[in-house]
């Protein structure tokens, strides 16, 4: 993936008027994603953090590990602002200091592999990273025929998988669930 992927990815096909500016190794990072939804769907979520943030928060790259594991992704600095949301109660508001968006997540539990996993940190300096949600995102074209299929796969497993569907659910506002999810269980 190049940086004229990610501004036509921005531009074209999310419609908003802004790219972020991204070094080699996280162009490699989005490279990862199986498909432009997938990447959609991660820049998506940085346009819905960017807009509700003072100032525009810092993209770049960092590394978790998980079991025996490590994976590359997305970075961003101080997403809390995202988490501030009118319709949340006040007690309800608030999020990490720092967001790791991990493409290409493999199961320890089984043997699938996630589109998305997010990570939160305690830091925006040195973060410990906890994993916080896992993530599906189904192409109409691709899954539109096997959707029971799709959702077996999640059956056994310890942890919630949050399964985002092309058709229903837009690239720009999916990571609103994530922030009402984490205001209903006190995540953030």
């Amino acid at each position: 993936m190049k940086q004229q992927d990610i501004d036509y990815i921005c531009k074209q096909m999310l419609h908003i008027d802004w790219s972020p500016r991204l070094d080699a190794k996280a162009l490699e990072v989005l490279a990862r994603c199986d498909s432009k939804l997938e990447a959609m769907f991660i820049l998506g979520a940085c346009d819905f953090i960017r807009q509700r943030c003072p100032v525009v928060p810092q993209l770049s790259t960092s590394s978790v590990r998980v079991s025996e594991r490590i994976y590359e992704g997305i970075w961003l600095w101080e997403p809390w602002f995202a988490w501030d949301l009118d319709d949340l109660p006040e007690d309800k508001r608030g999020g990490p200091s720092a967001l790791l968006f991990v493409p290409q997540f493999e199961s320890s539990e089984k043997k699938i592999t996630h589109d998305l996993a997010l990570f939160y940190g305690d830091d925006n300096g040195s973060p410990r990273w906890s994993l916080k949600h896992v993530v599906e995102i189904d192409g109409y074209g691709v899954h539109k025929g096997r959707r029971e299929k799709d959702e077996s796969r999640d059956v056994g497993l310890s942890y919630r998988v949050n399964r985002f569907y092309e058709e229903t659910d837009k690239p720009l506002d999916w990571f609103k669930t994530i922030v009402h999810q984490d205001a209903e269980s006190g995540v953030a």
